[in-house]
């Protein structure tokens, strides 16, 4: 059932969000200049925006459970449909609500397992990949399955053969017939390679692997923006690494992801667990662990980062078996709104009862709000379990494994009325401007 407060710390906590001031180009080192008359219509003007804008109505919905299983993946279209896969395949509105539930999914639910993928392709074409029978010992079988714009499953292909710890998945579609994905596999102990294939007609073609930048216990995330497809994915030692890349659709994408390789290391000890947004410039927003941290950077629509140095948007996140910050990102198709959540863990080897924590940026990541709780808590899984965040318009979806309801959960919130180009805003940047 829908609520318009959230639970615990956050239905008695309702002050406003500010962004960090730190790294802002309008943040408060400059108020010292302001002569007291200028302080008095500062004064007056913040005063109507807090009133008038909604600034101090900022809330979560709370949707409840609304899908079986505990391992997800979700992608949302531009009609604003929000396509997510567990152990089922669901649709769900703009509002929320559930418009298709179908019983084709991944069989492997478990808090310890890894999550299934989902592409949606600007067709509206939904891009399976899932994981039956097997183990992380001897492998998985696995299958790209395809739900065509008729809402009929016509493709349900097989990929390579069960090999150990082949349990990692991504998929990218920009086309019904044009369709990337990687998987996992074990070399020597913990350290592994990411295989890409790629589908042609009835069959799942190998083109070829990447190697050094995977470890197993940690996640991969492969996204389509664009004329692009993205990779993310870490190699969680004790003074591990987070690799980005990408490549153009419809090309050799290995060889152009062998390529384009970026590492990032900020912060200290074990990196890993990455996510990626992509919005509708085509800018991929990145957030990854480091201990018990989670950074940020954007990469424009060329693939350069946009800031020098990876921004930390949360920190003090607790120790569990790897202390990597678990975090999932998405932002608005403008790309100034980027909404970012991180699991505070209990101590606990899994991070078996983690706080969700939530911060957010209105300008494209150049400066953050303080992080807030939102009251809710998720078992973690080792970080086999992250919740997932998609944007649709100015609203934020969060998909989490709640720890006191058996499912999924969602929540949302709509940013529509803390647009920056708001007349009292504009007059307030025009001030700290001089």
């Amino acid at each position: 059932m829908r609520t318009d407060h959230a639970p615990g710390p956050l239905a008695r906590d309702h002050r406003p969000i500010r962004p960090a001031a730190a790294t802002c180009n309008h943040g408060l080192p400059r108020l010292h200049r302001f002569r007291r008359k200028t302080w008095g219509v500062l004064v007056f003007l913040a005063t109507l925006f807090w009133a008038g804008s909604g600034w101090t109505q900022l809330q979560w919905q709370f949707h409840g459970r609304v899908a079986e299983g505990g391992q997800l993946d979700v992608q949302a279209t531009d009609d604003g449909t929000i396509h997510l896969v567990s152990s089922r395949y669901y649709q769900f509105d703009r509002q929320g609500r559930l418009l298709i539930e179908e019983p084709v999914g991944d069989t492997r639910q478990g808090g310890m397992d890894f999550p299934p993928a989902i592409a949606v392709d600007p067709t509206g074409t939904a891009h399976l990949l899932t994981r039956h029978d097997g183990s992380w010992s001897s492998g998985f079988e696995l299958r790209y399955r395809r739900r065509n714009q008729a809402g009929a499953w016509d493709r349900d292909i097989t990929v390579g053969q069960p090999l150990p710890r082949n349990y990692v998945l991504g998929i990218a579609a920009a086309g019904p017939d044009d369709v990337i994905m990687q998987t996992s596999r074990q070399v020597t102990n913990v350290w592994g390679n990411h295989d890409i294939w790629q589908i042609r007609g009835s069959r799942a073609v190998r083109q070829g692997e990447l190697t050094g930048i995977w470890r197993a216990d940690t996640d991969a995330r492969m996204r389509t923006g664009g004329d692009r497809i993205f990779l993310v994915s870490g190699r969680c030692d004790g003074d591990g690494t987070v690799y980005f890349t990408h490549c153009r659709t419809g090309s050799d994408c290995r060889s152009q992801m062998e390529a384009n390789l970026r590492a990032h290391r900020a912060g200290s000890g074990r990196r890993g667990m990455p996510d990626i947004a992509v919005d509708g410039l085509g800018q991929g927003h990145l957030t990854y662990g480091a201990f018990q941290e989670v950074y940020y950077n954007r990469y424009d629509e060329r693939q350069r980062p946009v800031f020098a140095e990876d921004r930390r948007i949360f920190s003090g996140l607790g120790t569990w078996h790897l202390s990597i910050g678990l975090s999932a990102v998405a932002a608005s198709a403008d790309g100034n709104h980027v909404m970012a959540v991180a699991l505070r863990s209990d101590g606990s080897k899994e991070a078996g009862n983690a706080e969700i924590l939530w911060s957010w940026s209105a300008d494209g990541g150049e400066s953050w709000s303080a992080p807030r709780s939102l009251g809710i808590r998720t078992d973690a899984g080792e970080g086999r379990r992250r919740p997932r965040l998609v944007a649709v318009g100015s609203t934020f979806y969060l998909f989490y494994a709640d720890r006191e309801i058996p499912g999924i959960s969602m929540a949302s919130i709509d940013m529509e009325q803390y647009q920056e180009s708001s007349p009292i805003t504009g007059a307030l940047h025009l001030l700290l401007d001089g």
